[in-house]
C-alpha cells in the first residue's frame, strides 16, 4: 500500500519485488495478491509491466490518478495477471479502453468483478463496448464523471454483463432516459444506480427503472430537476426494498415523500436537500413511517422545528443533516 505525491511507485515497486522475490529479472512473487497506489503516487508504464511480470497472481488493484499509463501497460496487466478480479484506475487519464492481448489462444474473458473507471476522461462509448465484451462477470461498475460516455455506450452493458448489480453513472451529462431504458434491461439484478447530476435523466427514464429493476436498494437521482412525483410514485410501488434514495434538487413535493414513507418503510439513507417544496408534512409522513430511518438530509429545505421534533420523536437513531440554527 503506497500513498503520496512524494512517492515514486516505478522506484517503491521495484525495491519492495527485489527484496521480495530476490535479485533476478523474473523472479516471480506469487505472493504478492494486493497492490494499492493512491493519492497521486506516481506510476508509469515501467512499473505497471514491472507489477504484471513478477506478479502474476494479483487479485486486487488500485492505481489512482496514475496520469501516465497507458492502454498498453493495462492490457499487459489483465493478460498475465489471470486472477484479477478488483481494479481501480480511477482518474487515469489516458486509458481509453481495457482488452487483452491479441493472439492468445484459447481467446478468453477477464475475470474483474469489480471496475472503477471514476474521471477516466478519455473512455468513451468505443472502449465501453470493449470493457463490456472482456468483462462478463461484473458486478460493479463506476463511470463517475466519464463525461463521453453516452447512451451509445450504455447499451452494451446489458448486453454482456448481465451479473451488474452497481453502476454509477453520475455526472456523465449525455446520458439521457434513453440510456436508463437501455439499463433496465438489467432487471431484478441491479441494487444499486446512480445517475446523478444527469441532468437529461427524466420521470419517463426512472419509471422504467423502477418497473423492471424492482430490487433497487440504492438510488442517486441528485440534481436531476426534470424528476418529479411522477416517477417517486412509481418508484415506491415497485421497489419496496429501497434502503437509500437521493434526490436532492429534484422536483418532489409532500406527496412524493408521503408514497415513499407508506411503500418504502425500510428506508435508512434519504437525502432531500434543496427540494424546495417539502414541507413539515411530507417528513413528518416519512418520520412516523420509516422509523428505522439513520441518515436524513433537509438542508436548504422550508422545514420547520415541527418537522425537525417529528424525526427526533420517531427515528431515534437518526442523524439529521441541516442548515436551521434554531435545530436543537
Amino acid at each position: 500500500n503506497l500513498a503520496g505525491e512524494e512517492n515514486s511507485g516505478d522506484r517503491a515497486i521495484k525495491t519492495i519485488l527485489r527484496r521480495l522475490c530476490g535479485q533476478t529479472r523474473n523472479g516471480a512473487c506469487p505472493g504478492v495478491e494486493r497492490v494499492l497506489l493512491a493519492d497521486g503516487c506516481r506510476l508509469t508504464d515501467r512499473g505497471l509491466q514491472l507489477l504484471s511480470r513478477r506478479c502474476p497472481e494479483i487479485t486486487h488493484l488500485q492505481i489512482q490518478n496514475s496520469v501516465t499509463i497507458t492502454n498498453q501497460a493495462l492490457s499487459d496487466l489483465v493478460t498475465k495477471c489471470t486472477n484479477l478480479q478488483h481494479l481501480d484506475i480511477t482518474g487515469c487519464a489516458q486509458i481509453t479502453c481495457i482488452s487483452i492481448n491479441p493472439g492468445l489462444e484459447p481467446p478468453r474473458r477477464l475475470l474483474l468483478q469489480y471496475l472503477d473507471l471514476t474521471d477516466c476522461a478519455s473512455i468513451c462509448d468505443a472502449g465501453i463496448k470493449v470493457i463490456a465484451r472482456n468483462c462478463p462477470l461484473l458486478v460493479y461498475l463506476y463511470l463517475r464523471r466519464c463525461i463521453q460516455v453516452t447512451d451509445a455506450g450504455l447499451k452494451f452493458i446489458p448486453n454482456f454483463c448481465i451479473a451488474l448489480r452497481e453502476l454509477s453513472v453520475s455526472d456523465c451529462t449525455s446520458v439521457t432516459d434513453f440510456g436508463l431504458y437501455e439499463l433496465a434491461k438489467l432487471g431484478a439484478t441491479l441494487r444499486y444506480l446512480s445517475v446523478a447530476k444527469c441532468d437529461q435523466v427524466s420521470d419517463a427514464g426512472l419509471k422504467v427503472i423502477a418497473r423492471r429493476c424492482y430490487k433497487l436498494r440504492y438510488l442517486n437521482a441528485r440534481g436531476c430537476e426534470a424528476v418529479s412525483d411522477d416517477s417517486i410514485n412509481v418508484l415506491a410501488r415497485s421497489c419496496p426494498r429501497l434502503r437509500a434514495l437521493d434526490i436532492g434538487k429534484c422536483d418532489v413535493s409532500d406527496a412524493g415523500l408521503r408514497a415513499l414513507a407508506e411503500s418504502c418503510p425500510n428506508l435508512k439513507k434519504l437525502s432531500l436537500r434543496n427540494c424546495d417544496m417539502i414541507t413539515d408534512r411530507g417528513i413528518q409522513c416519512i418520520a412516523y413511517y420509516c422509523r428505522g430511518l439513520q441518515q436524513l438530509n433537509i438542508q436548504d429545505c422550508q422545514i420547520s422545528i415541527e418537522g425537525y421534533r417529528a424525526v427526533k420523536k420517531y427515528c431515534k437513531r437518526c442523524i439529521i443533516e441541516h442548515t436551521n440554527p434554531g435545530f436543537c
